[in-house]
C-alpha cells in the first residue's frame, strides 16, 4: 500500500511510457490518467481514458483524418492544402461533393482531346459512325469494327475536330452528359474507395474500429489498448515522448494507402458499368438528334455520294491501277455536287486539283484505259 500511494503521489512526474506500463498492469487508476501532445492539446471531445486504452469518438471522417494524421490533414500541414483534402475526402465519402465547374471545365478538356469519345457505350460508338460517315467518310478508317463490337482506333482528337466543324453545339450536349455521368458513377465509387482506404486502415498499428451502429460503421468510435500503445513505443525505440505523438508519429511514418489528391480519385474508381448506367441513352439520344439534322442538310444524293467515295476509300490516297498515278477526294459540296481531287505522279510530283462529279472521278479511280488521268484536271475556279 505504501507503494502504491508513492506512485500516486509522484504521478505528474510519471513519464507517458511509464505511466502506460502500469495502465497495462492495472496498478495505475485510468480515472487519475490525463495524456496531451507536444503543444499541450488533449483533445477532450475525441479521447476518452478507458480501463483497457484510449477510446476515441469522431463526429465525421474529416475529424477522423485531422486528428489521427496532422502531418498530412491537420494542423502541422503547411500551406492548408491537406485540411482541403479532408473536407474533400469527407464530402465525397458522404455524398456531399460539389463536382461542379471543376466536372465541366475536366469533361471540355476530355472533348478537346477526344478522350470522351472512348468512354461512348458500344450503341453510341455505332451511332456516331453513322453520323461521320455523312458528314466525313474519309474519316472512318479511325473506327475499327469486329462483329457487332466497334471501338475508336486512333485519331479521337482529329474525330472531336470533325463535329465541332460541323455540329458547333454539340461539344456542350455531350460534355453535360458526360461530367452528369461522372458525378453518378463517383458518389458511391468515390465513398466506398475512401471508406476502404480509411475505415479500417488503422488496425496494423493496434487501432481497431469500433463503430457498433450499420448506419455509422466507420469515423465514429475506435480504440487502442494500453498494450498497443506500449508497443508503439518499442517499435519507435525512444521512451521519453508523449504518448500521443508517438502514436501520430508512427502512423505518419507507416501509412502508404493515401488516396491520390481529391480530383484524381476518379481514374482510380472509374465504372464503366456505372457510367453507361447514366450516359449510353442520353449520347444515343444526342447523336440522333444530329444524326436528323446531318439527314436534312445534307440530301439523299450527297450522302449516296460520300457513301460510293468512301466505300472506294477515295478520301484517302489511292494508287490508280495500271499507272503511276494517285487519286485523292478533298470534298464533295453538297450543294453543287462537285467533287474536289487531286491527283499527282508518284509521291506527290506534278500535284494538281481539280472538280468534277461524281461518277467522273469514279471513272478516273477505277477505269484508268479509258484516258490519261492527268490530262483529265480541271483547276478549279
Amino acid at each position: 500500500m505504501k507503494k502504491r500511494l508513492l506512485i500516486e503521489n509522484d504521478l505528474p512526474e510519471l513519464s507517458d511510457f511509464q505511466k502506460l506500463l502500469l495502465l497495462n498492469k492495472g496498478k495505475l487508476d485510468y480515472e487519475d490518467v490525463e495524456f496531451i501532445d507536444v503543444d499541450g492539446e488533449n483533445y477532450p471531445n475525441i479521447i476518452e481514458v478507458t480501463k483497457d486504452g484510449l477510446l476515441f469518438n469522431f463526429d465525421d471522417l474529416e475529424v477522423f483524418l485531422k486528428f489521427f494524421f496532422p502531418e498530412t490533414y491537420g494542423k502541422n500541414v503547411e500551406g492548408g492544402d491537406g485540411e482541403y483534402d479532408a473536407m474533400n475526402f469527407d464530402s465525397m465519402y458522404y455524398g456531399n461533393y460539389d463536382f461542379g465547374d471543376e466536372c465541366y471545365n475536366r469533361s471540355s478538356d476530355d472533348w478537346d482531346e477526344g478522350y470522351t469519345l472512348s468512354y461512348f457505350c458500344n450503341e453510341a460508338l455505332m451511332k456516331l459512325y453513322e453520323l461521320i460517315g455523312i458528314v466525313s467518310p474519309q474519316s472512318l478508317k479511325y473506327f475499327k469494327i469486329d462483329g457487332d463490337k466497334i471501338q475508336i482506333s486512333t485519331g479521337e482528337g482529329y474525330l472531336t475536330d470533325i463535329l465541332d466543324t460541323f455540329f458547333p453545339k454539340m461539344e456542350d450536349d455531350i460534355t453535360q452528359i458526360d461530367c452528369g455521368a461522372r458525378q453518378y458513377m463517383l458518389r458511391d465509387e468515390a465513398s466506398d474507395y475512401i471508406g476502404e482506404k480509411f475505415c479500417n486502415g488503422l488496425k496494423p498499428f493496434g487501432i481497431e474500429n469500433w463503430g457498433r451502429s450499420r448506419f455509422a460503421k466507420c469515423f465514429k468510435t475506435y480504440f487502442i489498448s494500453w498494450g498497443s500503445l506500449v508497443q508503439l513505443y518499442l517499435y519507435d525505440g525512444e521512451f521519453d515522448g508523449n504518448v500521443l505523438d508517438v502514436m501520430f508519429k508512427y502512423i505518419d511514418k507507416n501509412f502508404k494507402d493515401h488516396p491520390p489528391i481529391y480530383y484524381e480519385i476518379e481514374y482510380n474508381v472509374w465504372n464503366q458499368e456505372k457510367y453507361d448506367e447514366y450516359a449510353c441513352k442520353r449520347y444515343i439520344d444526342v447523336i440522333d438528334y444530329y444524326l436528323e439534322d446531318a439527314r436534312e442538310t445534307y440530301h439523299p444524293k450527297y450522302i449516296e455520294g460520300m457513301q460510293r467515295l468512301s466505300k472506294l476509300d477515295l478520301f484517302n490516297r489511292k494508287k490508280i491501277p495500271e499507272s503511276n498515278n494517285y487519286i485523292k477526294v478533298i470534298s464533295l459540296d453538297p450543294e453543287t455536287m462537285k467533287v474536289k481531287y487531286e491527283i499527282y505522279r508518284d509521291w506527290g510530283y506534278d500535284r494538281k486539283s481539280g472538280l468534277t462529279t461524281v461518277d467522273d472521278v469514279i471513272a478516273m479511280a477505277t477505269q484508268p484505259g479509258l484516258f490519261n488521268q492527268m490530262d483529265f484536271r480541271i483547276d478549279p475556279k
